[in-house]
């Protein structure tokens, strides 16, 4: 079910929510979505690197929000 989306606005959704941590976690989940096509539209070398930067950063929220030990 993709509610209208496009196979890269989830693929950034996906990237941004925490649920994947892999482009290729995000390509499965994608198609066990029902998205088509997915390796040919997760597969450009512009696209990964911004989905590597929205899990960066992603990570990086969730670190800087953990309590620190001590």
């Amino acid at each position: 079910m993709n509610n209208g989306q496009s196979t890269l606005e989830r693929a950034f959704e996906l990237a941004r929510s925490g649920t994947c941590r892999t482009i290729d976690d995000i390509r499965r989940q994608l198609s066990k979505e029902g998205f088509e096509l997915v390796h040919a539209h997760v597969s450009g070398g512009m696209i990964t690197k911004q989905l590597k930067a929205a899990m960066t950063q992603r990570m990086a929220a969730e670190t800087a929000a953990m309590p620190e030990a001590g």
